[in-house]
């Protein structure tokens, strides 16, 4: 049996069949592949999202830890410096609750801005001023109460530091002193 010969003609149209067929396959191939694609990046973004929500969420949670395990220090910070819109009231109050507590007799007391003559001055902090009081305390003073009220006075918060004392023995009992006016350095913000 002889095979006719392939005409021009039907070759031609098998090809052009062929190429269309192709074409169409990769017109519904490609919009396949787009559609999955986009599916695909819909779902990947929604991942990142929350992904990133739950990392900053954990990093929220953490530094709000971290807040509240400093939050003694931050307070006791704040208090080291009182503000100055009522530091001469405060002070006063702290002076008399410690006299009261360790049987000292405050007489008097007078604010101070500079350096009074006699003491040393406080150590300069930038952002941070400081002034001074002097009390007079009613003489004579036993020195443990003395000892426990200048203990009080350098343990307090906000900050007090006493600048200048001057003591004497006094004559009339073994266990008590006679004080000269105590400088005392409060630090203000």
């Amino acid at each position: 049996m002889k095979k006719s010969p392939i005409k021009a003609t039907s070759l031609r149209s098998a090809m052009s069949a062929v190429v269309l067929i192709i074409i169409l396959l990769s017109s519904v191939g490609f919009y396949y592949a787009q559609d999955w694609l986009n599916q695909l990046a819909i779902e990947i973004s929604g991942t990142v999202s929350e992904s990133t929500a739950g990392s900053d969420d954990q990093a929220l949670k953490l530094l709000q830890d971290d807040i509240a395990k400093n939050q003694i220090s931050a307070n006791k910070a704040n208090s080291i410096i009182t503000s100055s819109q009522n530091y001469q009231s405060l002070i006063v109050e702290d002076l008399n609750k410690y006299a009261s507590i360790t049987g000292v007799s405050m007489a008097s007391y007078k604010w101070d801005q500079s350096v009074p003559t006699g003491t040393s001055a406080l150590v300069a902090i930038d952002g941070v001023s400081s002034g001074f009081i002097t009390i007079t305390l009613g003489n004579p003073v036993a020195f443990t109460n003395l000892m426990q009220f200048i203990k009080a006075i350098e343990s307090n918060l906000p900050k007090m530091q006493i600048t200048g004392i001057s003591l004497s023995r006094d004559s009339n009992s073994a266990n008590a002193v006679t004080v000269e006016p105590i400088t005392i350095g409060v630090y203000t913000q």
